[in-house]
């Protein structure tokens, strides 16, 4: 804990103001993860919401300096991320009843936009689902509607209670 104590006082001490908030925000994110308030560290850390509204998964980003690229826009990375994350979920909220879990193989994503608003939402949808594998759509916007990217996801059915960790 010593550690943790000194380096957050090593980096603390020169900090600029979006420092100091992107560490708050970082340590928000672990809070609510260990709140239960969020499924996995990624989503907790990058505050991405989840909801689902029939046979669609919606996720949104708030666009914070954490998302950045070097032109201070969201990084493509993140908004692969962010895609990814949509298309898993929906298809793992599904399987879930079934014992069962699902695991990306394969993305394509098409960047068609830069973003310019403060949050992102992704709506991911199937295309086929199979016995074991899947295959996703994924369109990321900006509030207002307009296109950042497209993604296509495949996934493969697996059991997760003989997978090793």
């Amino acid at each position: 804990m010593n550690e943790l104590n000194s380096l957050i006082t090593q980096v603390t001490e020169n900090a600029s103001e979006v420092e100091i908030n992107l560490l708050k925000e970082f340590l928000k994110g672990i809070q609510n993860k260990q709140q239960e308030k969020a499924p996995t560290y990624l989503n907790a850390v990058f505050h991405m919401d989840t909801q689902y509204e029939g046979d669609k998964c919606i996720v949104t980003l708030p666009i914070t300096p954490l998302s950045y690229n070097s032109f201070d826009i969201p990084h493509g990375g993140v908004i692969a991320t962010l895609a990814d994350n949509a298309m898993g979920f929906l298809v793992n909220k599904d399987l879930r009843s079934e014992g069962k879990g699902a695991v990306t193989t394969n993305m394509t994503i098409h960047y068609v936009k830069a973003a310019t608003e403060n949050t992102l939402v992704a709506t991911a949808t199937y295309l086929h689902k199979g016995r074991q594998t899947l295959v996703m759509e994924c369109t990321v916007t900006q509030p207002n509607g307009k296109k950042i990217a497209y993604a296509t996801g495949s996934f493969f059915v697996i059991d997760p209670a003989n997978s090793s960790k």
